[in-house]
């Protein structure tokens, strides 16, 4: 009996002889008072990932939604070659891009609830890094894409293979080379979860307050005109909850001058992220491949931005995740992208859009000027509830005002 528990407990010891790693972002567009307004993905950015990556189908205006779930990618680093099963549901939010197929995304949509939580599952086996085979069989990443950030997430040497085990995708005429091969397993999404991290901007004041499930280890501010940029260090946010008391959870940085070159900050902000993001669990094979998947936006994008690492209890509530057999160790690191609207830029749209004169080269030379790219339809959202406050309070305003009484009148008596 006793050889029978030790073998029973060598068995459990080896099913659970693997590590996940897994990476993303969560991208939002606020507006200088901190309230986050619904945006949208062009089809053109969908149209970036590899025709071979499958979309369910949010790319329009169809899609608008507060908070973009980007690229999060998953690594297996097993003992021996094994199955594994994994399932990740986004909170409030609908998967819209996978690789490999998970038929899950399309069975779970509810039409009649709109957008809800939604589960991606993927089930397959394991291949070692050295497999050749199984190499070979990884989908080519047409050479006019070369310059897409997908492959760079490929770049990460000790990552098993997954290869999937869906033997055909329902409702598809014509099937794509089945089973599918990836270095990780990919998804992206789309919702209104909430992000529990505010920026508010008074010119280049920003203020971050953290309303997370715990501290926030290292964020970056950064400010892009015209070539030339800027970027500060935000340094641990606390939580807003300490020891079961309150306690201070903001952190309040000024941009300096824009008036370096980009090429410089890109190339120091790639180093400092790289760093922060090897130090909250990712190798730095993960790290790098994180950075070169998303630098081009990160720190290239006209725009003010903040970006922050977030805290695992945050992400394990807004995207859970369970895997089997169950790893030894999963480390998920996640930044937070918050794209900011500054004040000037809210007023510079109120002016233009709010005109009653006709539009003319000029205004459409200052609007472009802005910088405001997939952003845009977000930032007129802003600028609209701007306008819609000023109306608002302008109706308050002359509702309590009293008309003076007429003379003569008995009743002021």
């Amino acid at each position: 009996m006793k050889k029978i528990l030790i073998a029973c407990g060598l068995l459990s010891v080896s099913a659970q002889a693997l590590e996940v790693h897994e990476w993303g972002t969560f991208t939002v567009l606020a507006g200088s008072n901190g309230s986050q307004a619904t945006w949208y993905s062009p089809v053109r950015e969908i149209a970036k990932l590899p025709p071979f990556v499958h979309s369910i189908g949010l790319g329009g205006k169809s899609g608008a939604s507060k908070i973009r779930m980007e690229t999060p990618v998953i690594y297996f680093y097993p003992e021996k070659p094994m199955q594994v099963s994994v399932e990740a549901t986004f909170t409030n939010g609908m998967i819209t891009e996978v690789f490999p197929y998970s038929p899950s995304v399309l069975t779970s949509l509810n039409p009649m609830l709109g957008k809800m939580s939604n589960k991606a599952t993927w089930t397959g086996f394991l291949h070692p890094p050295a497999d050749n085979n199984a190499m070979s069989r990884i989908p080519r990443i047409p050479a006019a894409k070369n310059e897409e950030p997908y492959g760079a997430a490929r770049e990460v040497p000790d990552a098993w293979i997954f290869e999937s085990d869906l033997k055909k995708i329902p409702g598809l005429d014509v099937q794509p080379p089945l089973p599918e091969m990836e270095k990780f397993i990919f998804y992206r999404g789309a919702g209104d979860a909430y992000l529990p991290l505010h920026t508010f901007m008074n010119g280049s004041d920003v203020t971050l307050t953290n309303q997370a499930l715990g501290p926030l280890p290292f964020g970056t501010a950064l400010r892009v005109r015209g070539g030339k940029a800027s970027w500060i260090a935000i340094q641990r946010v606390a939580t807003y909850l300490s020891d079961g008391k309150p306690s201070n959870n903001t952190a309040q940085v000024t941009l300096p001058p824009v008036d370096r070159w980009l090429d410089e900050v890109e190339s120091e902000l790639a180093a400092a992220w790289k760093s922060a993001l090897a130090a909250d669990g990712l190798t730095s094979a993960e790290a790098s491949a994180m950075v070169e998947t998303w630098r081009k936006t990160w720190f290239r994008e006209e725009g003010d931005r903040v970006l922050t690492l977030m805290p695992r209890a945050t992400i394990d509530q807004m995207l859970p995740l369970k895997i089997s057999p169950q790893p030894a160790k999963t480390e998920r690191v996640f930044v937070a992208r918050i794209e900011m609207i500054s004040p000037e830029k809210e007023q510079a749209i109120v002016r233009l859009l709010n005109s009653d004169k006709k539009p003319e080269t000029k205004d459409l030379e200052e609007f472009n000027s802005l910088g405001l790219g997939r952003f845009v339809d977000g930032a007129i959202e802003i600028a609209t509830q701007i306008q819609t406050g000023k109306m608002r309070q302008q109706y308050s305003d002359i509702a309590l005002l009293k008309l003076p009484k007429p003379e003569g009148d008995i009743s002021k008596n």
